[in-house]
């Protein structure tokens, strides 16, 4: 097998970069291309088996579930809720204390409790799809498509968490050295305490409702700061998350700067963002020094990767199913196509041209599943990218068209694109696909290797080999082999970034560690203290002797 470097500067010095894949085991060798079909096909086997096994006993626990099993118990009294809506500075300090005690009064411990305050969220996403629709649409149009996807995804984690939550509370037992006998070890999972969620506007239910999802599964409770630049969104979730929950379990501040400032003068036990690098570089230059644990979920530029092996017009479905959903408002849109030039390009730009008129029709600023943008500066800023791009030489595909006065910007492709352009130095976080050509899938892996660490990366082939090289090269928070995005709707599946996409992750289990502290108990008796009296000081010659033979060891 051919292997190329590539060299880059690394502090000062020249390092060569492999960009094939390490090489194969003389057992890998012959069956390369049949090891990964055969282990999908067992895969799929061997759940259709375990799921043909299980069909009766699902059936015969259905009525059991359906009547018996975990329910929302209600809405909290009138005259609790007003207390968990804070929208005036003076009054933070005294409920962010407030909520404190709570804590530490023990309240948010049990399971009963951590599965209610989940159960609430489950019946506040499902008995107000109208109202949270109707408040999507005054704030950025959002479709009923881009929310329905927004909805699976927060009952995903929400369902998922309430099935496995004793398992996740569960000590957990670990090994002990010989040396440490008679004994025990494990780990119990303690909540971190009182927690500050700031959520985004772009997805303004889930990016809120599934960090908070997370802290109570934990037994954390939350204060909650939505965006402010999605105004009926916000007092919708301080309406509706005070009626559903436990005032022990979350307060909700309403505001802008001087709200969000005054939240983080106050000292957390742990803090979850989720916005752009510029506003969390604030966060952690606020709470430097504190040492509160942060979770950062950012974004960046995810880049897709396109060979001339891969299937054209499913990679374009999936590649602008992510981007232009929400008006390409999302951190893990595919952000740039990196593709081979030549017959793919053409193969690729045809087939993402006609998904486009597929998806949205002749004029998408008429198509009810298209949504708008956020407001003017986004406008301006989305028609500077374009204007300097054209300006550079890149080419209208498709799309261009915008309306100021209805913050319409049309799904745009542009081709001819290359790095010096605004769009490429930049997240777009917008409806426009910039694709760039390249003279190889290597030549693509180096490309995207000379670009700070994106949230996602996207690889669109069918190599074997180029898969095996993009997986293993390419650091990003999370990635796709032949689709886009959709890995962040797994329940169980963590998301989060690296580097400048970010710090640490949630969903599922991940999300019950993001906001617990894995806390190492050792157990030991007192009756065999005499067995071991030589581990106490003075040491002797015979002590040193025992215990370098028992301690250091792998048993």
């Amino acid at each position: 097998m051919s292997t190329s470097t590539q060299d880059v500067e690394v502090g000062g010095l020249s390092e060569p970069i492999l960009l094939t894949p390490p090489p194969l085991s003389s057992f890998e060798a012959p069956f390369r291309g049949v090891v990964p079909v055969l282990k999908s096909l067992l895969s799929l086997i061997f759940w259709l088996i375990t799921e043909l096994l299980l069909l009766p006993v699902n059936i015969i626990l259905l009525p059991f579930s359906m009547c018996c099993g975990p329910r929302y118990k209600g809405v909290t009294p009138a005259e609790l809720r007003r207390a968990s809506v804070i929208n005036n500075v003076s009054q933070i300090k005294p409920a962010v204390d407030s909520l404190k005690h709570a804590f530490r009064s023990g309240a948010t411990r049990s399971h009963a409790w951590r599965e209610q305050q989940i159960l609430a969220i489950l019946a506040l996403v499902k008995e107000n799809e109208d109202a949270i629709l109707s408040a999507y649409s005054s704030d950025i149009g959002k479709p009923k498509c881009d929310w329905f996807l927004e909805k699976q995804a927060i009952l995903g984690d929400a369902n998922h968490m309430v099935v496995h939550l004793r398992e996740l509370m569960q000590i957990e037992k670990r090994s002990i050295p010989l040396w440490m006998l008679p004994g025990s070890t494990y780990i119990v999972k303690e909540p971190l305490g009182t927690a500050l969620v700031i959520g985004p506007y772009n997805y303004p239910m889930n990016l809120c409702l599934c960090p908070i999802i997370a802290a109570v599964a934990a037994g954390c409770n939350v204060v909650l700061k939505p965006s402010e630049q999605m105004p009926a969104s916000e007092q919708l979730l301080a309406e509706l998350l005070p009626k559903y929950m436990d005032p022990a379990a979350v307060l909700v501040v309403t505001g802008g700067v001087p709200e969000t400032t005054a939240l983080l003068e106050e000292k957390w036990d742990k803090i979850f963002f989720t916005g752009s690098e510029r506003v969390a570089s604030i966060i952690e230059r606020k709470v430097a020094g504190s040492l509160t644990p942060l979770t950062l979920e950012l974004g960046g530029k995810s880049p897709v990767v396109v060979d001339k092996s891969a299937n054209f017009t499913v990679a374009a479905r999936r590649i602008l199913q992510g981007k232009f959903i929400n008006a390409g408002a999302t951190c893990i849109a595919p952000d740039y196509v990196l593709v081979e030039e030549g017959e793919a390009e053409q193969k690729l730009v045809a087939a993402l041209k006609q998904v486009t008129l597929k998806m949205f029709g002749e004029d998408p600023q008429k198509s009810e599943f298209y949504c708008r943008v956020l407001n003017k500066m986004h406008m301006d800023r989305l028609e500077g990218y374009l204007a300097d791009a054209k300006k550079k030489g890149a080419k209208v595909a498709a799309g261009g068209q915008t309306d100021a006065a209805d913050r319409y910007f049309a799904p745009t492709i542009l081709t001819d694109c290359d790095a010096s352009m605004d769009c490429m130095q930049e997240e777009i976080f917008g409806p426009i696909l910039p694709i760039v050509t390249v003279s190889s899938a290597e030549a693509a892996i180096d490309f995207v290797l000379s670009k700070p660490k994106p949230l996602g990366a996207y690889l669109f082939s069918s190599s074997w080999k180029v898969q095996r090289a993009f997986q293993s090269k390419v650091s990003s928070g999370g990635m796709c082999i032949n689709d886009a995005t959709v890995h962040v709707l797994g329940t169980d599946i963590p998301f989060g970034g690296v580097g400048p996409a970010g710090m640490g992750s949630y969903h599922g289990r991940e999300g019950f560690n993001c906001f617990s502290h894995c806390k190492s108990v050792y157990s030991h008796d007192t009756m065999t203290d005499g067995l071991t009296w030589f581990r106490y000081l003075p040491f002797t010659g015979f002590t040193e002797t025992v215990m370098g033979l028992v301690m250091g060891k792998s048993w």
